[in-house]
């Protein structure tokens, strides 16, 4: 008896200590470096002006742009493997980390996030501004927000 009980404990112990093998699964990893072409973007702004602690204005607009609509300004920009990202005839420095493109204009940083695939680059802006202002002769504090989310398709 004392044979079958350990080899039931022996048994349960190897498969307690057995551990099944997890399948890592990497994402492949692709690359910004190429031409890109904006086809739409979604602007989103906002305004808040506030006075002794009341807001006493305020202002939201929300629009979406196509490459096919009139006011259309974006241009194709070019990401190359030297760290160069080069639109409208401007050539600039850009690293990446993860998800944050880092652009580098002027002696001036920006950073915005962004995904990519192998046919698609989002990138997304976002600006917030704080400024003290004189409003109809009280000081107030005005309050700006703007984010956009450019889409691209790879060249």
């Amino acid at each position: 008896m004392k044979k079958v009980l350990y080899t039931l404990l022996a048994v349960s112990i190897i498969f307690a200590a057995c551990k099944k093998e997890d399948d890592e699964v990497v994402a492949p990893t692709v690359s910004i470096v190429g031409t890109w072409t904006p086809n739409s973007s979604l602007l989103e702004q906002s305004e808040t002006v506030t006075v002794a602690g009341v807001e006493v204005y305020s202002s939201d607009t929300s629009y979406t742009m196509t490459s096919t609509d009139a006011d259309w300004e974006f241009t194709d920009v070019q990401f190359t493997s030297a760290g160069e990202m080069i639109m409208d005839g401007d050539t600039n420095s850009y690293s990446h980390s993860g998800n944050v493109l880092t652009i580098t204009e002027d002696g001036e940083t920006e950073t915005h996030t962004f995904t990519v695939t192998s046919t698609s680059l989002t990138v997304i802006m976002n600006e917030t501004e704080e400024e003290t202002i004189d409003y109809m002769g009280q000081e107030g504090t005005a309050n700006y927000s703007f984010n956009m989310t450019l889409n691209c398709t790879r060249q």
